[in-house]
Protein backbone atom coordinates (compact mmCIF):
# COMPACT_ATOMS: atom_id res chain seq x y z
CA UNK A 1 0.00 0.00 0.00
CA UNK A 2 1.28 3.45 -0.89
CA UNK A 3 -0.02 6.46 1.00
CA UNK A 4 0.22 9.96 -0.42
CA UNK A 5 -0.27 12.91 1.88
CA UNK A 6 -1.24 16.35 0.68
CA UNK A 7 -0.46 18.95 3.34
CA UNK A 8 -2.09 22.36 2.85
CA UNK A 9 -0.11 25.07 4.60
CA UNK A 10 -0.46 28.83 5.02
CA UNK A 11 2.07 29.34 7.81
CA UNK A 12 5.86 29.28 7.89
CA UNK A 13 7.72 26.03 7.08
CA UNK A 14 8.53 25.49 10.76
CA UNK A 15 4.85 24.66 11.43
CA UNK A 16 4.41 21.63 9.11
CA UNK A 17 8.04 20.48 9.52
CA UNK A 18 7.28 18.17 12.43
CA UNK A 19 4.22 16.75 10.67
CA UNK A 20 6.21 16.02 7.52
CA UNK A 21 8.87 14.22 9.56
CA UNK A 22 6.22 12.12 11.29
CA UNK A 23 4.59 11.17 7.98
CA UNK A 24 7.90 9.86 6.69
CA UNK A 25 8.70 7.79 9.77
CA UNK A 26 8.91 4.02 9.72
CA UNK A 27 8.52 1.48 6.95
CA UNK A 28 6.24 1.77 3.98
CA UNK A 29 6.06 3.63 0.72
CA UNK A 30 4.80 7.13 1.47
CA UNK A 31 4.86 10.38 -0.47
CA UNK A 32 4.30 13.87 0.91
CA UNK A 33 3.32 16.90 -1.18
CA UNK A 34 2.89 20.37 0.31
CA UNK A 35 0.67 23.10 -1.09
CA UNK A 36 1.86 26.44 0.27
CA UNK A 37 0.17 29.83 0.40
CA UNK A 38 3.00 32.11 -0.68
CA UNK A 39 0.75 35.16 -0.51
CA UNK A 40 0.36 34.73 3.25
CA UNK A 41 3.88 36.22 3.40
CA UNK A 42 5.78 33.60 5.43
CA UNK A 43 7.91 31.93 2.75
CA UNK A 44 7.95 30.84 -0.87
CA UNK A 45 6.98 27.35 -1.97
CA UNK A 46 10.59 26.79 -3.03
CA UNK A 47 11.79 27.70 0.47
CA UNK A 48 9.23 25.34 2.00
CA UNK A 49 10.34 22.51 -0.30
CA UNK A 50 14.00 23.08 0.57
CA UNK A 51 13.31 23.27 4.31
CA UNK A 52 11.06 20.20 4.45
CA UNK A 53 12.77 18.06 1.81
CA UNK A 54 9.53 17.32 -0.06
CA UNK A 55 7.97 18.80 -3.21
CA UNK A 56 5.82 21.88 -2.77
CA UNK A 57 3.74 24.07 -5.06
CA UNK A 58 2.28 27.56 -4.54
CA UNK A 59 -1.46 28.19 -4.34
CA UNK A 60 -2.90 29.77 -7.45
CA UNK A 61 -4.35 32.50 -5.22
CA UNK A 62 -4.33 33.32 -1.53
CA UNK A 63 -6.60 31.02 0.46
CA UNK A 64 -9.53 32.76 2.15
CA UNK A 65 -11.81 31.07 4.63
CA UNK A 66 -15.31 30.68 3.29
CA UNK A 67 -14.16 31.05 -0.34
CA UNK A 68 -13.38 28.66 -3.20
CA UNK A 69 -9.67 29.46 -2.82
CA UNK A 70 -9.58 27.35 0.36
CA UNK A 71 -10.40 24.09 -1.46
CA UNK A 72 -8.75 24.93 -4.81
CA UNK A 73 -5.30 23.68 -3.66
CA UNK A 74 -6.74 20.19 -3.17
CA UNK A 75 -7.76 20.00 -6.81
CA UNK A 76 -4.33 21.43 -7.71
CA UNK A 77 -2.74 18.59 -5.74
CA UNK A 78 -4.76 15.88 -7.50
CA UNK A 79 -3.69 17.36 -10.85
CA UNK A 80 -0.07 17.56 -9.61
CA UNK A 81 0.00 13.86 -8.73
CA UNK A 82 -1.43 12.97 -12.14
CA UNK A 83 0.95 15.26 -14.05
CA UNK A 84 4.01 13.88 -12.20
CA UNK A 85 2.96 10.24 -12.54
CA UNK A 86 2.88 9.63 -8.79
CA UNK A 87 1.35 6.25 -8.05
CA UNK A 88 -0.64 5.82 -4.84
CA UNK A 89 -3.40 3.77 -3.26
CA UNK A 90 -4.74 6.44 -0.86
CA UNK A 91 -4.62 10.22 -0.77
CA UNK A 92 -4.80 11.77 2.70
CA UNK A 93 -5.68 15.48 2.89
CA UNK A 94 -4.17 17.28 5.89
CA UNK A 95 -3.61 20.83 7.07
CA UNK A 96 -0.20 21.99 8.21
CA UNK A 97 -1.46 21.89 11.80
CA UNK A 98 -2.60 18.25 11.71
CA UNK A 99 -0.71 15.39 13.32
CA UNK A 100 -1.10 11.60 13.38
CA UNK A 101 -2.30 10.09 16.64
CA UNK A 102 -1.42 6.45 15.90
CA UNK A 103 1.47 4.75 14.09
CA UNK A 104 0.97 4.97 10.34
CA UNK A 105 1.24 1.20 10.17
CA UNK A 106 -1.97 1.00 12.21
CA UNK A 107 -3.61 3.48 9.86
CA UNK A 108 -2.58 1.42 6.84
CA UNK A 109 -3.96 -1.70 8.51
CA UNK A 110 -7.29 0.07 9.05
CA UNK A 111 -7.49 1.04 5.39
CA UNK A 112 -6.53 -2.44 4.23
CA UNK A 113 -8.99 -4.13 6.57
CA UNK A 114 -12.14 -2.47 5.20
CA UNK A 115 -13.74 -2.09 1.79
CA UNK A 116 -14.43 1.65 1.70
CA UNK A 117 -13.30 3.97 -1.09
CA UNK A 118 -13.23 7.03 1.12
CA UNK A 119 -13.46 8.35 4.67
CA UNK A 120 -15.03 11.78 5.03
CA UNK A 121 -17.75 13.54 6.97
CA UNK A 122 -20.90 13.39 4.88
CA UNK A 123 -24.50 14.54 5.34
CA UNK A 124 -27.35 16.13 3.32
CA UNK A 125 -26.81 19.88 3.11
CA UNK A 126 -30.46 20.48 4.02
CA UNK A 127 -33.48 18.48 5.08
CA UNK A 128 -33.52 15.38 7.21
CA UNK A 129 -30.12 14.12 8.31
CA UNK A 130 -28.23 17.40 8.53
CA UNK A 131 -26.53 17.92 11.93
CA UNK A 132 -26.39 21.71 11.71
CA UNK A 133 -28.16 23.46 14.55
CA UNK A 134 -29.26 26.31 12.31
CA UNK A 135 -31.93 24.71 10.16
CA UNK A 136 -31.30 26.86 7.10
CA UNK A 137 -27.50 26.85 7.18
CA UNK A 138 -27.10 24.57 4.16
CA UNK A 139 -29.68 26.52 2.15
CA UNK A 140 -28.05 29.85 3.02
CA UNK A 141 -24.60 28.55 2.10
CA UNK A 142 -25.29 26.52 -1.02
CA UNK A 143 -28.56 27.61 -2.65
CA UNK A 144 -27.47 31.23 -3.06
CA UNK A 145 -24.83 32.97 -5.14
CA UNK A 146 -22.62 35.42 -3.25
CA UNK A 147 -20.91 38.64 -4.24
CA UNK A 148 -18.38 40.68 -2.24
CA UNK A 149 -19.46 43.95 -0.70
CA UNK A 150 -16.43 46.21 -0.90
CA UNK A 151 -16.36 49.56 0.87
CA UNK A 152 -19.73 49.28 2.61
CA UNK A 153 -19.61 50.92 6.08
CA UNK A 154 -19.71 48.50 9.01
CA UNK A 155 -22.75 50.17 10.55
CA UNK A 156 -24.72 49.75 7.34
CA UNK A 157 -23.62 46.13 7.04
CA UNK A 158 -24.94 45.38 10.52
CA UNK A 159 -28.24 46.96 9.58
CA UNK A 160 -28.46 44.93 6.38
CA UNK A 161 -27.57 41.77 8.30
CA UNK A 162 -30.60 42.34 10.51
CA UNK A 163 -32.81 41.90 7.43
CA UNK A 164 -31.82 38.25 7.02
CA UNK A 165 -34.63 36.99 9.21
CA UNK A 166 -37.31 39.06 7.47
CA UNK A 167 -37.03 37.57 3.98
CA UNK A 168 -35.51 34.60 2.12
CA UNK A 169 -34.35 36.03 -1.22
CA UNK A 170 -31.27 37.94 -0.05
CA UNK A 171 -28.75 37.04 2.64
CA UNK A 172 -26.01 39.27 4.04
CA UNK A 173 -23.08 37.15 5.22
CA UNK A 174 -20.56 38.88 7.47
CA UNK A 175 -18.56 35.96 8.90
CA UNK A 176 -16.67 35.34 5.64
CA UNK A 177 -16.86 38.48 3.62
CA UNK A 178 -18.77 40.70 3.87
CA UNK A 179 -20.90 39.31 1.04
CA UNK A 180 -24.44 39.43 -0.22
CA UNK A 181 -26.12 36.24 -1.38
CA UNK A 182 -28.95 36.16 -3.89
CA UNK A 183 -31.39 33.28 -4.19
CA UNK A 184 -31.08 32.17 -7.83
CA UNK A 185 -34.23 31.09 -9.71
CA UNK A 186 -32.55 27.80 -10.58
CA UNK A 187 -29.68 26.06 -8.84
CA UNK A 188 -27.82 22.96 -10.09
CA UNK A 189 -29.31 20.65 -7.47
CA UNK A 190 -31.94 18.95 -9.61
CA UNK A 191 -32.33 15.94 -11.91
CA UNK A 192 -30.83 13.66 -9.28
CA UNK A 193 -27.88 15.92 -8.42
CA UNK A 194 -27.97 16.58 -4.67
CA UNK A 195 -25.98 18.85 -2.38
CA UNK A 196 -24.02 17.04 0.30
CA UNK A 197 -21.90 18.63 3.00
CA UNK A 198 -19.30 17.64 5.57
CA UNK A 199 -15.75 18.67 6.44
CA UNK A 200 -12.89 19.76 4.23
CA UNK A 201 -10.39 17.06 5.18
CA UNK A 202 -10.73 13.68 3.45
CA UNK A 203 -9.07 10.28 2.96
CA UNK A 204 -9.74 8.91 -0.52
CA UNK A 205 -8.67 5.77 -2.34
CA UNK A 206 -7.16 6.18 -5.80
CA UNK A 207 -10.43 5.03 -7.37
CA UNK A 208 -12.30 7.81 -5.56
CA UNK A 209 -9.86 10.55 -6.60
CA UNK A 210 -10.12 9.39 -10.21
CA UNK A 211 -13.91 9.45 -9.99
CA UNK A 212 -13.67 12.89 -8.39
CA UNK A 213 -11.55 14.17 -11.28
CA UNK A 214 -14.02 12.72 -13.78
CA UNK A 215 -16.93 14.35 -11.94
CA UNK A 216 -15.13 17.70 -12.04
CA UNK A 217 -14.86 17.37 -15.82
CA UNK A 218 -18.47 16.28 -16.26
CA UNK A 219 -20.06 18.85 -13.90
CA UNK A 220 -18.40 22.20 -14.69
CA UNK A 221 -21.62 23.99 -13.84
CA UNK A 222 -21.42 22.61 -10.31
CA UNK A 223 -17.93 24.00 -9.81
CA UNK A 224 -18.98 27.40 -11.14
CA UNK A 225 -21.90 27.35 -8.72
CA UNK A 226 -19.80 26.37 -5.71
CA UNK A 227 -17.26 29.09 -6.55
CA UNK A 228 -19.89 31.67 -5.46
CA UNK A 229 -21.15 29.90 -2.35
CA UNK A 230 -20.07 30.18 1.27
CA UNK A 231 -17.65 27.48 2.48
CA UNK A 232 -17.54 25.38 -0.71
CA UNK A 233 -14.69 23.45 0.93
CA UNK A 234 -17.32 21.77 3.11
CA UNK A 235 -19.55 20.57 0.28
CA UNK A 236 -18.04 20.40 -3.20
CA UNK A 237 -16.03 17.18 -2.78
CA UNK A 238 -18.91 15.45 -1.02
CA UNK A 239 -21.40 16.49 -3.71
CA UNK A 240 -19.11 15.43 -6.56
CA UNK A 241 -18.32 12.03 -5.01
CA UNK A 242 -21.99 11.25 -4.42
CA UNK A 243 -22.78 12.41 -7.97
CA UNK A 244 -20.08 10.08 -9.31
CA UNK A 245 -21.96 7.09 -7.87
CA UNK A 246 -20.70 3.60 -7.16
CA UNK A 247 -18.34 4.58 -4.35
CA UNK A 248 -18.39 3.12 -0.87
CA UNK A 249 -18.03 6.15 1.39
CA UNK A 250 -17.64 5.98 5.16
CA UNK A 251 -19.11 8.94 7.03
CA UNK A 252 -16.28 8.82 9.59
CA UNK A 253 -13.20 10.89 8.69
CA UNK A 254 -11.04 9.14 11.35
CA UNK A 255 -10.07 12.50 12.88
CA UNK A 256 -10.47 14.55 16.02
CA UNK A 257 -10.97 18.31 16.38
CA UNK A 258 -12.64 20.32 19.12
CA UNK A 259 -15.21 22.75 17.74
CA UNK A 260 -17.21 23.00 20.98
CA UNK A 261 -15.56 26.21 22.12
CA UNK A 262 -14.54 27.50 18.71
CA UNK A 263 -15.17 30.92 17.21
CA UNK A 264 -16.16 31.44 13.57
CA UNK A 265 -15.48 27.82 12.69
CA UNK A 266 -11.90 27.63 14.00
CA UNK A 267 -11.20 24.47 16.02
CA UNK A 268 -9.49 25.00 19.36
CA UNK A 269 -5.74 24.47 19.66
CA UNK A 270 -5.18 21.08 21.30
CA UNK A 271 -2.92 20.40 24.27
CA UNK A 272 -2.15 17.66 26.78
CA UNK A 273 -5.63 17.92 28.30
CA UNK A 274 -6.93 16.44 25.05
CA UNK A 275 -4.85 13.25 25.25
CA UNK A 276 -7.78 11.00 26.29
CA UNK A 277 -9.60 12.00 23.09
CA UNK A 278 -6.45 11.86 20.97
CA UNK A 279 -5.66 8.32 22.16
CA UNK A 280 -9.08 7.01 21.13
CA UNK A 281 -8.31 3.98 18.89
CA UNK A 282 -10.87 5.23 16.36
CA UNK A 283 -8.87 8.44 15.78
CA UNK A 284 -5.86 8.47 13.45
CA UNK A 285 -5.30 12.22 12.88
CA UNK A 286 -6.16 15.37 14.81
CA UNK A 287 -6.00 19.14 14.49
CA UNK A 288 -5.07 21.68 15.22
CA UNK A 289 -1.73 21.87 16.98
CA UNK A 290 0.91 24.54 17.58
CA UNK A 291 4.16 22.59 17.16
CA UNK A 292 6.28 25.69 17.79
CA UNK A 293 4.51 27.33 20.72
CA UNK A 294 2.99 24.25 22.42
CA UNK A 295 4.97 21.13 21.49
CA UNK A 296 4.38 19.13 24.69
CA UNK A 297 1.28 17.31 23.42
CA UNK A 298 3.13 16.32 20.24
CA UNK A 299 6.00 15.01 22.35
CA UNK A 300 3.50 12.73 24.08
CA UNK A 301 2.01 11.62 20.78
CA UNK A 302 5.47 10.84 19.40
CA UNK A 303 5.95 8.30 22.19
CA UNK A 304 3.01 6.46 20.65
CA UNK A 305 3.41 6.96 16.92
CA UNK A 306 7.18 6.94 16.32
CA UNK A 307 7.67 3.23 16.73
CA UNK A 308 9.57 0.92 14.44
Amino acid sequence: MRLCFFVQNHLGPEVPARLVRALGHGEGSRFVLVGHDEQAGHASAAEVAARLGVPAFPFAERARRGYWSLIAPYFQAIDWFAAHGVDYDWLVYLSGQDYPTQPLAAFEARLAGESYDGYLRLWPAWGEGTPWERRRQGIVRYRMQYFDLHGVPALLLRGLHALNGAQRGVHFHLTYGPRVGLRWPRDPFRHGLACWAGKQWTILARAATERLSAAVASHPELLRWFARTVCPDEAVVQSLLVAAGGLRLCGDDLRYADFQSCHDGHPRLLDERDLPSLLDPRVFFARKFDPVGAPAVLDRLDQRILVA
